[in-house]
């Protein structure tokens, strides 16, 4: 099985109502503005058709579909009941700056039981922003663990400057979480992208920390240059046995196939640039099934 395991489901409607609160500066009220309208942008180019035909021509079996911090979980749970196919795994958007914590916890257990989403994220702590090590928002990550589901977090710096406070995209902020949970299990998007050092002292740490793949395949903004390459990292973070623990993913907004996504594809599906970086390396044939499908399919239950 082959699962992309970081995907985007985005309206409009949504993305007014999540995104309003967090403007503070006019100059983000500017931003804003052409923000609501690449929104509609992405809902016109979303439909279960396209999706369905970029997968197939891809060869992806599934796509997890994140809609926090701007999403609705309602509108994500009715796009994949409308679905004339089995290939989208819906996550939820759970308010962790709510003023009533216990709300937010009632909503994480409807979006599960009744939605039957697989999961929380993609969370943007750099977003409000708030700290995710929080002990006052402890409650909601022990009902995560208590209903068995996985929470992706963006925890590396933010290339767009809307909205962004980034003294909150420390990966290290999340290890009184998941020393706290030790069952549950917590996902870093992009590799933590700049901060991959701090993403490996953790997984070497905590066995219920995870990472998918977006954003490994060219270290982020130079900082690397030549010294430390994507194949470089990879081989290290397998060398330490973390291949059941690593996701493959593109990120993407909307379907593979649309005129947003093109580079994206290009780099990550196309051709076949993770699975390259892995044969350069020498991975196992286990590991890159795991890497590719195997692992997500076991943390999200598919």
């Amino acid at each position: 099985m082959i699962v992309d395991a970081h995907g985007h489901y985005n309206t409009q409607e949504a993305f007014i109502e999540h995104a309003s609160k967090w403007v503070k500066y006019e100059w983000e009220k500017r931003r804003y503005d052409g923000m609501v309208q690449a929104w509609k942008r992405f809902e016109e180019a979303t439909t279960a058709e396209s999706w369905i035909e970029s997968l197939n021509r891809y060869g992806v079996d599934k796509i997890l579909l994140q809609t926090a911090p701007w999403g609705s979980s309602d509108a994500v749970a009715k796009f994949i009941k409308e679905s004339p196919e089995d290939r989208f795994v819906g996550l939820a958007n759970i308010d962790f700056t709510a003023p009533y914590i216990s709300d937010s916890v009632k909503e994480l257990e409807r979006c599960v039981k009744e939605l039957g989403l697989k999961g929380v994220g993609e969370l943007y702590p750099h977003i409000g922003p708030w700290d995710p090590g929080d002990e006052k928002i402890f409650p909601i990550y022990a009902k995560a663990e208590e209903l068995g589901v996985p929470i992706m977090i963006h925890l590396c710096t933010e290339g767009g400057p809307v909205f962004n406070d980034q003294r909150y995209s420390d990966p290290y902020l999340i290890d009184p979480v998941l020393r706290a949970f030790p069952d549950l299990n917590m996902i870093i998007c992009h590799m933590a992208g700049d901060r991959v050092g701090a993403l490996f002292t953790l997984m070497h740490a905590r066995p219920n920390l995870h990472a998918e793949m977006n954003g490994v395949s060219t270290p982020w903004y130079g900082l690397y240059d030549s010294v430390v390459t994507p194949q470089h990292i990879m081989k290290k973070f397998l060398e330490r046995g973390f291949g059941t623990r690593l996701l493959w993913s593109t990120d993407v907004q909307a379907p593979y196939n649309s005129d947003f996504e093109k580079n994206k594809v290009r780099g990550h599906i196309k051709d076949n640039h993770v699975v390259k970086l892995l044969e350069e390396i020498g991975a196992s044939e286990e590991d890159k099934a795991n890497i590719l499908g195997n692992n997500a399919a076991r943390l999200f239950k598919l």
